[in-house]
C-alpha cells in the first residue's frame, strides 16, 4: 500500500510564482498520497538520479510504500556536487549542487564539445539506470519529459541507439521521445505559461498536464 509520492526533476516540479501545486503535488493529491519533493530548479538528470537513489538508501522503509514520479530535464545539463563546510575547522559539513547552465542555451556550449547523438545516448543511459534501480527494488514509478531531449528542429538518426531506446519500458514512460511538458505549454503560451519572462507552466499548465498524466497512470 503506497503512502507517499516522491517527485524529482527540475524547476518544472517545483513551486514558482503563483504556482503552489505542480504536477507532482496534483498527482499525489489525486492518489491520496503524501508528497515528497526532491526537484531542484536548474539542475540536471545526474543529480535527479543520485538524489533519488540516496533517498531510498537513507530511507529503506520507503521502498515498499513510495510511488515515484520523474520529470526528466535537459540532458545537456551537467551536474556537480560542491562539498563545503560551514565552519573553518570542519565541524559542520554539508552538500550543495550546481549545474553548468547559464543565460545562453546550453545546447550552444554542448555542441562545441560533443554532438547531439551522444546527448541522446546519454539520456537513454540515464533513464535506463534509474529504471533498473526501480525495477530491482520493485518500486512503482512513472516518468515523462519535463523538457525535450533536443531542440524542436533537431532530429538525428538513432541507428544503434535504438537498441538503448527499446530497453526503456514505455508502459512507465509517458510518450518517450515524443512529447514533453515544455512542448505542451509552448503550444499555448498565452494560457499555459507564467509570463513572457517566465516560460514555466502556470497553474493551468500544470493542471492540464496532470490530466494527461492521470489518464496515463490509470490506463497502465
Amino acid at each position: 500500500m503506497h503512502k507517499f509520492l516522491l517527485s524529482n526533476g527540475c524547476s518544472f516540479l517545483t513551486q514558482r510564482k503563483g504556482v503552489k501545486k505542480h504536477t507532482g503535488v496534483l498527482l499525489s493529491d489525486y492518489l491520496g498520497l503524501e508528497h515528497i519533493g526532491l526537484a531542484s530548479s536548474g539542475k540536471g538528470n545526474d543529480r535527479l538520479i543520485l538524489t533519488t537513489k540516496l533517498f531510498f538508501y537513507e530511507n529503506p522503509e520507503r521502498i515498499k510504500d513510495t510511488f515515484v514520479l520523474v520529470g526528466w530535464t535537459n540532458p545537456a545539463r551537467i551536474d556537480y556536487i560542491d562539498n563545503y563546510h560551514k565552519e573553518y575547522k570542519g565541524i559542520s559539513w554539508g552538500e550543495t549542487w550546481f549545474s553548468l547552465n547559464g543565460k545562453e542555451p546550453v545546447w550552444k556550449t554542448y555542441k562545441k564539445i560533443d554532438n547531439y547523438g551522444n546527448l541522446v545516448a546519454k539520456f537513454f543511459r540515464q533513464v535506463l539506470e534509474l529504471q533498473d534501480f526501480f525495477k530491482n527494488l520493485n518500486i512503482k514509478y512513472y516518468m515523462y519529459h519535463s523538457l525535450q531531449i533536443l531542440p524542436y528542429n533537431k532530429k538525428i538518426k538513432l541507428e544503434k541507439l535504438q537498441l538503448l531506446k527499446d530497453r526503456i519500458d514505455t508502459n512507465n514512460f509517458y510518450k518517450l521521445d515524443e512529447y514533453s511538458q515544455q512542448a505542451f505549454i509552448n503550444s499555448d503560451r498565452d494560457n499555459l505559461v507564467i509570463s513572457k519572462e517566465d516560460l514555466h507552466p502556470n497553474r493551468l499548465g500544470h493542471s492540464s498536464w496532470f490530466q494527461q498524466m492521470k489518464s496515463f497512470v490509470n490506463t497502465t
